[in-house]
């Protein structure tokens, strides 16, 4: 009975040891944002990380305060001949520690993408701490310079670029997602940004910056291989079953009659898409399948026809128009050798001895597969008209 008091006594006081590896939250800086550019040097890279200013933030602070004097975020830059070595160098100047586990977005520089991202992207995945569901980006000059952004109705940038890929408007990509299909030999798509000065000054006089989305950024094996626009890169998402935004859905005008008379916008409440793979003598042949259910929200006849016997009609010019459109987008990646669609991994999954044999030269192969697109849609309603 001794004995069992004495080890009671002992096990109490080991809780009482505390954590010996403990970090203070004070002694921490939260990277939140990481930007990636090439280096005025040759073969160096310019590393930048974004935090909060924990001295500056209460919690009375306004949306936008960031704007002027007194922002409660900053930006620190480095070059050297590699990210952690550049990430070191940040290090050596700051207070506090560096904390990586809560980034929320990556963004890479044009010119820093068009050289190959296989180094980065070998940093993300060698770094433990590091959160692989991470949102990564494309700037269209330097990454960093996106950070000059004018957070209106958030606290910082990075929570800006951080809800324009939540909404999904065309690709969310994370860095998951790249590291996923550089292993699998396929291809993929991530935001391409746009970025400019608002017309508009701030209170303070000063000028504001945007940031938007302006398409997609292609790559294979790690490599920058083309860019598409927003008409293309919707068109792209669609049939890639990723566009599922809640703000930025689908809308899409057609117009009948010789002279263009007759017309509807249509915006879609829902979307999918579907890809199968039938082998035939002359090799894999794929299907993307898009299906949708829309509301009109105009709608004009020169013949004064009603909804309901438009209905058939403005259902066949949307499934053309689409079919037509997707088909364009996907040609296209095609054209640039990039299979962001992963039509091999579907081949793999159902033929894997046809994929055995076509692995090798997939690349090549997958520039003339042929690729059919179908939709089915169904019209919901055609607003309050009856």
């Amino acid at each position: 009975m001794k004995l069992i008091k004495q080890a009671v006594i002992i096990l109490m006081l080991l809780n009482l040891t505390g954590c010996w590896s403990k970090v203070e939250l004070d002694e921490l800086t939260f990277i939140y944002g990481l930007y990636i550019d090439v280096g005025k040097e040759p073969g160096t890279v310019e590393v930048s990380i974004s935090s909060p200013l924990p001295n500056r933030l209460m919690s009375g602070t306004q949306a936008g305060s960031g704007t002027g004097d007194g922002k409660a975020y900053t930006l620190v830059s480095k070059t050297a001949r590699t990210i952690q070595d550049a990430t070191i160098m940040i290090q050596k100047d700051l207070s506090r520690h560096l904390e990586i586990s809560h980034i929320k977005i990556v963004v890479l520089g044009k010119e820093y993408a068009q050289q190959g991202i296989g180094k980065v992207l070998e940093w993300f995945e060698r770094k433990p701490e590091f959160p692989l569901d991470t949102y990564i980006m494309a700037a269209p000059g330097k990454a960093k310079d996106i950070f000059k952004l004018t957070p209106v109705f958030e606290q910082n940038p990075d929570q800006v670029l951080m809800n324009i890929a939540n909404e999904n408007i065309l690709f969310s990509t994370s860095v998951k997602d790249c590291l996923l299909a550089e292993a699998s030999d396929m291809g993929y798509a991530m935001s391409y940004l746009s970025f400019g000065k608002k017309e508009e000054s701030s209170e303070q006089g000063k000028t504001e910056y945007w940031a938007g989305v302006q398409g997609v950024m292609l790559f294979q094996d790690a490599k920058m291989k083309g860019i598409l626009d927003v008409k293309q890169s919707r068109a792209l998402a669609w049939g890639a079953g990723r566009l599922a935004g809640r703000l930025e859905l689908p809308e899409y005008t057609i117009t009948w009659d010789e002279e263009g008379k007759g017309s509807a916008s249509a915006i879609f409440q829902s979307n999918s898409a579907s890809r199968t793979v039938k082998m035939t003598s002359e090799g894999p042949v794929f299907q993307i399948k898009v299906k949708g259910r829309a509301s009109i929200t105009f709608l004009e006849d020169s013949e004064g026809r009603s909804a309901n016997d438009l209905s058939p009609l403005i259902k066949r010019k949307l499934q053309e128009w689409i079919v037509k459109e997707i088909s364009n987008s996907v040609r296209s990646v095609q054209e640039a050798q990039v299979d962001v669609l992963q039509l091999g991994m579907v081949v793999e999954w159902k033929y894997p001895k046809a994929w055995n044999k076509l692995r090798e030269r997939w690349t090549d192969y997958y520039a003339n597969a042929e690729i059919k697109v179908t939709a089915d849609f169904t019209i919901e309603d055609f607003g309050s008209e009856r």
